[in-house]
């Protein structure tokens, strides 16, 4: 075969060859169901142990994404194994949570599986998780969009959940959460950790440019992160650290699980010449917060719920037409404090107000959330106002039980601004109407009261 035939065939090959990779990739456009992606992203959080003005103190966790292990990773993955975006960084603050490197919001497939390692400086370990993903859970919330508080509001955002968050406490407690647009937060699963060894330097130091390995090594980075959490425990978390030094241990996880128990309660409001229809938003003891608003309100009576925090709600009074906002704290916070609490680790606060249901629903546990509750296990937490709009009894009732929320007070009470949606309240009315009757019991160290 002459030199000129030689190029002719080979010619004609690289034509072929290009003409088979262009129909491959029509085939492969027109089998690919765009449809399948959404825009998401990621968002993670540590346990809180103190609500404090100056600084908050976690448990502290670096994600594992290692260039020299493969099977040390952060990462999210298809049913099928395909690799869909790997994620590293510190974690945020509980109940709110920040954008870890890789979590930025991008359309691809709706995950399947979890892949999770991170090191823990508070308990000087590293945890590791491998776990399916409550895939209609997730369909539903990420693409069905509810009715939202702003969605009268000329700039609105759709009410659809956006990002997953995991959140993580002591002792390998990892939290999946979806959030959505102003902070809602809705809980996806919970799983437990497992216990893993890994090499610091290596894993969490060197592919973070830190320098040869040699040279790390006789620099003990990993004892001088873990001393410097502990430094932070006893400077701003005194109590906690004091336990720790006289061998009652660290914060476990048991109470990160009491706070998501779920318990099957119904919020009722009544006022004199007050009408409510229903409508309301709520913060949880679990991290979770959303609204209930018009299209969810016969789905919500037969849903359990985690303890509240916080309850917004809108009761019009009938003489008027005027539909006033209403907020109530359902027990004593710092003022300080009152726009962002957050539940942080054994508030006595919280804890005690919690023991309202856990001794109305003894029955309630963790491992029952996600089974439903029958129609006579529900209670009411109830809300009577009286004329002016103002608490005038609320009380937790079951049966014929009632137990008096005497920590409740109304932080709030405004008429609805039109401009803003029609749910969110005036601007310039006075705050702190009503006054709790239980004591605070915040630790000064953490209240700042002066």
């Amino acid at each position: 075969m002459g030199k000129s035939q030689k190029i002719i065939v080979f010619q004609c090959i690289i034509i072929c060859v290009f003409f088979i990779y262009l129909a491959y990739r029509i085939y492969q456009g027109a089998n690919t169901d765009t449809r399948n992606e959404i825009e998401w992203g990621v968002r993670n959080s540590d346990a809180t142990f103190t609500n404090r003005k100056d600084k908050d103190i976690g448990i502290e966790t670096a994600y594992v994404f290692s260039h020299v292990n493969p099977d040390l990773i952060t990462a999210f993955y298809t049913a099928d194994g395909t690799w869909l975006r790997s994620i590293d960084g510190g974690g945020g603050m509980w109940g709110r949570g920040d954008t870890p490197l890789g979590g930025h919001d991008f359309k691809q497939p709706l995950p399947d599986r979890l892949k999770l390692t991170y090191f823990s400086y508070l308990e000087n370990q590293f945890y590791q998780l491998d776990t399916p993903l409550p895939k209609q859970k997730i369909e539903e919330l990420f693409r069905v969009t509810h009715k939202g508080m702003s969605d009268n509001d000329e700039e609105f955002i759709p009410n659809i959940y956006k990002a997953f968050e995991i959140a993580i406490a002591p002792q390998g407690w990892v939290i999946l959460l979806a959030t959505g647009p102003y902070s809602n937060r809705k809980e996806l699963a919970y799983y437990q950790a497992k216990k893993i060894d890994a090499d610091y330097d290596v894993d969490i130091i060197q592919r973070q440019g830190g320098g040869e390995l040699d040279w790390l090594r006789k620099q003990n980075f990993r004892k001088q992160n873990v001393d410097m959490t502990y430094d932070d425990l006893k400077k701003y978390a005194p109590n906690l650290y004091k336990n720790y030094k006289e061998g009652k241990g660290l914060p476990t996880a048991e109470w990160y699980k009491q706070m998501q128990t779920k318990f099957p309660w119904n919020l009722e409001v009544t006022a004199p010449d007050g009408e409510w229809n229903g409508e309301y938003y709520a913060e949880y003891a679990n991290t979770e917060r959303y609204e209930v608003l018009s299209d969810q309100l016969q789905e919500d009576r037969t849903r359990q719920k985690a303890v509240p925090t916080k309850i917004w709600t809108w009761i019009t009074y009938k003489p008027t037409g005027v539909k006033y906002y209403i907020e109530i704290h359902m027990f004593p916070i710092p003022k300080w404090a009152a726009f962002r609490y957050i539940p942080y680790y054994q508030d006595p606060n919280l804890t005690l107000f919690y023991k309202n249901f856990q001794e109305l629903f003894p029955l309630s546990t963790l491992a029952r959330n996600e089974i439903p509750a029958h129609e006579a296990e529900f209670g009411k937490l109830h809300i009577d106002l009286d004329e002016d709009f103002k608490i005038k009894e609320i009380y937790l009732k079951r049966g014929k039980t009632i137990r008096p929320l005497d920590g409740a007070y109304e932080y709030y009470l405004a008429p609805i601004d039109l401009n803003r949606g029609g749910y969110y309240p005036e601007q310039g009315h006075p705050h702190y109407l009503t006054k709790p009757k239980l004591p605070d019991l915040t630790d000064p160290v953490f209240a700042d009261r002066d």
